[in-house]
């Protein structure tokens, strides 16, 4: 080859690999450079948690509203109402207080500051160590409930101000909490409804018993709470909380552990009030899995979800599934096929913790079928570390994420652990090695299997392409098209998609 031919082809090398170069760096998304930033401070829990707080955060699917509100604000619902502490139990309990009794007015967790943490102790998992009388962590945990249940009917208003002003403030746009509308009416009337194996004839017996009225109440505790709410927050004001942006949704909680008549009245119930109210999004079963009638009557109560769903085919069903662990109950149990029956006897559509997945009968083939399905795990990361040791190989978040499941990262009881979000995002990044793609795929996942009315920005479930009403338009961005618009007026779920889509573009922006 000639010099001159020579050197242009090495001139033409030499250009070709500096344009390559360069169109690579042009052709990085603002995504893929908060990737890279994300993975360079990693080590760094400075600049990582910096960055996880900005993070937008989509929605929390799995939150218990009485689990969320901290220990020191039930401490002073019970001054301000004049209740009584147990010294011993440390439980809130009616006055008149009696020293005699060890039953000591509420004020002294104010002044006494001895007693006032041994409250907090008590009332969540802060500081505990096993004793003969308080020997696991598990049932610590659940033993709280009922140490503040006394104080928080009387304060939705207070408390929902708490949980929403915490998401809005890292930057979660939606919030479902789990709570009982009807403050325990529906209990009552199952307690005098007799049993009939027959669901319709007890759904009949439970409607014309007083079910209407139980319905109505639930309504009005939920607009009483609001509107203590909206006022505890300033919404509408000047200077407006930032839980004021917040999307607020409820699940109609139902305590499995009670007895079958009182169990089925409460899912009546939640079926009622959300075909009746637009606020409650569906319905969810709750306590401990290990509680003798959540465990005994567990396919007993999928079949009473199958026969309510073919009533009330629209409202939205979301299950805690496969909330057992090695040793806690008999193999036989762990065995049982909670996860898959809740599934696909249940109809729910997304289960919350997932955890004894590995247990299932072909736990392959049902990790396929949901991601087929595309039914999300809620998934409590950094409570599944606390309160049931699943740290490691234990933890169940790879397991649905290789497996393609949609995964969001939620809550629970953020109170009672002592936590909020953003420590769950912190987890699955220092203890599971998650990405930025992932993290942002999870935050789309909470809104795209919210349980918000309306069609999905997105051209399918995991696929995050923009549908073609808004294809053409800048994603997150102002709306030029009248297509666009109009899909967004008419969709709920997209317009809070949309909205996310913009908080992301913002935050990327950073990098």
């Amino acid at each position: 080859m000639r010099p001159i031919n020579l050197f242009k082809t090495i001139l033409a090398i030499f250009c070709g690999v500096l344009w390559a170069g360069f169109a690579s760096g042009q052709a990085e998304t603002p995504a893929e450079r908060t990737a890279k930033y994300l993975e360079a401070v990693r080590g760094q829990p400075l600049q990582l948690m910096g960055f996880l707080e900005r993070l937008p955060k989509g929605g929390d699917l799995h939150h218990h509203l009485t689990g969320a509100v901290y220990a020191e604000s039930y401490i002073n619902y019970a001054v301000e109402d004049g209740d009584c502490i147990d010294r011993v139990t440390y439980k809130i309990l009616a006055p008149p207080c009696d020293a005699a009794r060890g039953m000591v007015p509420a004020s002294q967790a104010i002044g006494d500051f001895v007693f006032r943490n041994l409250v907090i102790d008590a009332l969540s998992i802060r500081n505990f160590h096993p004793t003969a009388e308080d020997r696991d962590v598990r049932l610590h945990f659940f033993a709280t409930f009922g140490k503040f249940d006394l104080v928080t009917n009387k304060h939705w208003g207070e408390m929902l101000a708490e949980v929403t002003h915490r998401a809005g403030a890292q930057n979660e746009v939606y919030l479902e909490t789990m709570l009982t509308p009807d403050q325990g009416e529906a209990i009552q009337l199952g307690r005098q409804t007799a049993w009939n194996d027959d669901f319709a004839v007890m759904r009949s017996q439970l409607l014309a018993g007083g079910m209407a009225k139980v319905v109505a109440d639930g309504r009005r505790n939920l607009d009483e709470g609001e509107a203590k709410m909206r006022q505890v927050l300033g919404c509408g004001g000047a200077q407006a909380d930032v839980g004021c942006g917040v999307t607020l949704r409820y699940l109609n909680q139902v305590l499995r552990a009670f007895p079958k008549e009182q169990v089925f009245a409460q899912m009546v119930a939640g079926f009622e009030i959300a075909s009746a109210d637009a606020r409650v999004v569906g319905i969810n079963l709750v306590q401990s899995m290990d509680e003798f009638n959540a465990l005994n009557d567990f396919d007993l109560q999928m079949r009473m979800l199958d026969y309510l769903h073919g009533v009330y085919p629209k409202v939205h069903i979301t299950l805690h599934a496969g909330e057992l662990t090695p040793g806690e109950v008999k193999p036989e149990e762990l065995f049982a096929s909670h996860i898959r029956k809740s599934i696909e006897i249940g109809h729910a559509e997304r289960i919350g913790h997932g955890l004894d997945v590995i247990y299932e009968k072909d736990a392959p083939g049902l990790v396929a079928e949901m991601a087929q399905k595309h039914i999300l795990v809620e998934d409590c990361l950094y409570s599944h570390e606390l309160v049931r040791d699943m740290k490691g190989r234990e933890n169940v978040l790879p397991t649905y994420l290789r497996g393609g499941v949609p995964v969001s990262l939620a809550t629970d009881d953020e109170a009672i652990v002592r936590s909020e979000l953003t420590w769950y995002f912190r987890r699955a990044v220092e203890g599971y090695d998650v990405d930025y793609l992932t993290l942002k795929r999870m935050v789309r996942d909470s809104l795209e299997h919210s349980f918000l009315p309306g069609a999905s920005l997105w051209v399918a479930p995991e696929n995050f392409t923009v549908g073609e009403a808004c294809a053409g338009e800048k994603l997150g961005g102002e709306v030029s098209g009248a297509s666009c618009r109009d899909f967004l007026a008419g969709s709920e779920k997209a317009r809070l998609q949309w909205k996310e889509e913009g908080e992301f573009a913002k935050f990327e922006a950073n990098f």
